[in-house]
């Protein structure tokens, strides 16, 4: 599939912008449950649920699921475990879901003999492993290959475990199962199915035209999404496949009751009635979250992909106060303001607006229209672009006449011999970045590191949530999100209460690596998986650490707390003369060398 484009068009003062975003839809065993965790603090206003933050800011980066196979070959293993990506995010979305089309298109599709669509009505979550015939035809698009059924090897896996070839004894297999096998290496990271975007949006409006469709749509996605009930595509898939994997959603509808020019090819929209309607699905979808949380204990989180210009904004209502009753938070499009789709350079994320050019559009100009709305700012993570727009046959300055030559990641653009500028206002306040490469008469506006820490100071200013960022895969090495990082651990704790991000490897006096399938371990050695940190009891390779009280891992600690404090009775755990475990609520000592005796159960128990 050819990758998303997503599109920003703004119309201020009557005038038009438009503009594009890259992005696009490509392409086990049961997890264990960690029981030594840190008890969950209160939520804060705007958040319906305990949440992951660092320093008090939520750190969103969104993950195109086909950029895996794509060619920056941006696995998750490598995003996240070869590289620094899961030290600094604390969100995770996965790009995208699709919403299924008419009933004639559904019925073509199987016709076609597309898979997943068995028992599929128009208006729900599904997924297919069918491409879009042309550009527009996205009724039964999906991309169920890279979802749940292609193989991984052990060099590309999260755990350096390969996928079994046989599907009867591996249902789950694809990015999910390696978003799953994130979640043992990094329990508290919070990730959400993103449905929509630029290409899957068509369906949207209808789903959600009627009180009856707004609730069979929240309920199917619920159902393939946080219930994990996959079809079965090439063996794969099944009831409760991807279970767990997914802790809520990002709504990403590019745009509800926007003009004809806001929309991609073939989108369906009902201008007079789409606003209420968005408002009307989210609550539903927040009502049948609230109610699966009270049977499961488990908090469910709502996000949104929120616009940037005045005339989307509007017409979906996407700054209404109730909006943000009902979600925890939504992501500022803070990019795309200006871009080659023109036949002038300019920025296109820009901190401060300036009325000469672009007709004011800024960061600053976006974040005031929310806020004025009745917006909490805690509510508003500020967006940075992992990509550039770029000119050619331009000068060394923008807004000047050029030709659009399309985007670049930031990647590819750190690898150019660029003159990069930072320019700055009348009163000294930072703004934007452009890069300039004479040779090539070419001009390129984006974020470096540099930018990246000065918008995320900007934003700390402006009692923002936090930072996110399209798209990961754009910045393998993870330099943007680690200078938004930097600059948030060292601010003032953030305005978002929860849990901080917790990761194994600082725990206390203890030195560990992420637990892998393909290290040999001998005697002594540390791995971290399930929030817990692991050591070797003997020769160990390939077998994970599961608890077992005759296994050759030991539990040392839970992630984040010191060996030496008093934890909870382990099964697998060894404990000599002295060593202190609680059980039951009380504290035992131990007589003498044992492991997987339960405290008190025998009359000649090791335990007093």
């Amino acid at each position: 599939m050819t990758p998303r484009v997503s599109a920003l068009i703004s119309t201020l003062t009557g005038a038009i912008l438009t503009g594009l975003m890259l992005a696009g839809p490509a392409t086990a065993a049961p997890t264990p449950t960690p029981t030594l965790t840190p008890a969950p603090a209160a939520a804060s206003v705007g958040e319906s649920a305990p949440t992951t933050t660092l320093n008090g800011y939520r750190t969103v980066g969104y993950y195109g699921g086909w950029q895996a196979a794509g060619d920056a070959h941006a696995t998750l293993k490598r995003l996240f475990v070869d590289k620094g990506a899961a030290a600094n995010i604390t969100h995770l979305n996965y790009a995208f879901g699709n919403i299924s089309g008419s009933q004639a298109s559904l019925d073509a599709a199987r016709a076609r003999g597309v898979q997943g669509l068995d028992g599929v009505k128009p208006g729900r979550c599904f997924i297919s492993d069918a491409a879009a015939p042309a550009a527009g035809e996205t009724d039964a698009a999906g991309d169920a290959g890279s979802d749940f059924v292609r193989v991984y090897s052990a060099a590309d896996s999260v755990l350096g475990v390969a996928d079994q070839k046989n599907a009867k004894k591996q249902a789950l297999a694809g990015n999910f199962n390696q978003l799953r096998e994130l979640k043992r290496l990094y329990p508290d990271l919070k990730i959400a199915i993103s449905l929509g975007g630029w290409s899957w949006s068509k369906s949207f409006s209808t789903a959600v035209a009627t009180a009856k469709g707004r609730a069979a749509l929240a309920s199917s996605c619920i159902d393939v999404y946080i219930k994990g009930n996959l079809p079965v595509i090439d063996g794969r898939g099944g009831k409760g496949a991807a279970a767990g994997v997914f802790d809520g959603f990002d709504l990403d509808w590019e745009w509800p009751g926007a003009p004809d020019w806001a929309q991609e090819v073939g989108n369906r929209t009902d201008p007079d009635h789409d606003k209420a309607n968005f408002l009307a699905f989210v609550k539903e979808l927040r009502t049948q979250l609230d109610a699966l949380t009270a049977q499961n204990g488990h908090d469910y989180q709502i996000s949104a992909f929120l616009p940037a210009s005045p005339t989307v904004i509007t017409a979906g209502g996407w700054d209404a106060p109730e909006l943000f009753r009902y979600i925890d938070y939504g992501n500022l499009q803070g990019y795309d303001l200006w871009g080659a789709w023109s036949a002038q350079t300019g920025h296109q994320a820009n901190i401060h607006g300036d009325p000469q050019h672009n007709w004011g559009l800024g960061l600053d100009t976006i974040v005031a229209s929310y806020r004025a709305a009745g917006v909490d700012p805690a509510q508003l993570n500020l967006g940075v672009p992992a990509y550039g727009q770029g000119w050619k046959d331009a000068q060394n300055t923008p807004w000047t006449g050029a030709t659009g030559i399309g985007q670049q990641t930031w990647d590819q653009l750190k690898a150019r011999d660029l003159k990069i500028t930072h320019e700055y206002t009348d009163t000294n306040a930072f703004n934007a970045t452009w890069g300039y490469d004479a040779k090539a008469k070419e001009f390129w506006s984006f974020d470096d590191p540099f930018a990246v820490a000065e918008k995320t100071s900007w934003a700390v200013e402006q009692g923002l949530g936090g930072m996110d960022f399209w798209e990961l895969s754009g910045d393998v090495d993870g330099n943007l999100s680690s200078a938004a990082a930097t600059v948030i651990r060292d601010a003032g704790h953030g305005p978002i209460a929860g849990n901080p991000a917790l990761l194994c490897q600082d725990t206390p006096t203890v030195a560990s690596t992420a637990w892998n399938g393909q290290t040999t371990y001998t005697k002594g050695d540390r791995a971290y998986l399930d929030g817990r940190v692991y050591e070797a009891l003997w020769f160990a390779k390939g077998a994970p650490p599961d608890g077992s009280a005759t296994g050759a891992w030991q539990t040392l600690t839970a992630c984040g707390v010191a060996p030496t404090t008093v934890q909870p009775w382990m099964a697998d755990r060894v404990y000599d003369t002295g060593d202190q475990a609680t059980y039951q609520g009380r504290t035992y000592t131990a007589k003498w060398w044992t492991r997987g005796d339960v405290p008190g159960e025998t009359k000649n128990s090791p335990w007093r």
